[in-house]
């Protein structure tokens, strides 16, 4: 089976690594919005989602590898009224300073990955306590010797609602 219709119909913001063969399947360009020389700014629409992205591009000259042109690119989705704007000539946000939401780039093994330009909105003091309160629990069940089958099935349990993403569950 294509890999890519296994994708079909799933969110690029739910993929971890999206090949270019998927992207080149399901982009269409919605709108040239400014190009020169060595950069490219357009609205993309993916076909399976109806979801719009602007896309960057960028040409690099590699001196110290010989001269070698290196491409770049990156997609940003977008909201409804932004892809309207822009669509109507309002000035799109410039690559890097103004991408302030995560975004799809390019890397090196031919796949585009996601990158939070903000870094991690992970809560850290969460998973900390998390920890601190799972390594308690293991601490305890070694010192009454609960090590049954069922006592283990329970630390698991326990152990889910501890984390963050979790607790609401």
């Amino acid at each position: 089976m294509d890999p890519s219709s296994q994708m079909a119909g799933i969110p690029l913001s739910n993929i971890r690594l999206v090949s270019e063969e998927l992207l080149a399947s399901r982009l269409e360009q919605v709108k040239l919005v400014r190009e020169d020389e060595n950069e490219c700014y357009r609205l993309v629409k993916d076909s399976d989602t109806g979801e719009h992205y602007l896309h960057f591009a960028s040409r690099h000259l590699n001196l110290s590898g010989g001269l070698s042109e290196e491409h770049y690119h990156h997609l940003m989705p977008l909201d409804h009224d932004d892809v309207i704007s822009y669509a109507l000539g309002a000035e799109v946000p410039s690559y890097p300073d103004h991408w302030e939401r995560p975004f799809l780039r390019n890397g090196p093994h031919g796949g585009y990955v996601w990158y939070d330009p903000g870094g991690s909105t992970v809560d850290e003091s969460a998973y900390e306590e998390a920890t601190a309160a799972l390594r308690e629990k293991l601490l305890n069940m070694k010192r009454d010797g609960k090590t049954s089958e069922e006592d283990i099935k329970k630390l698991f349990e326990d152990a889910e609602r501890l984390f963050p993403e979790n607790r609401n569950e």
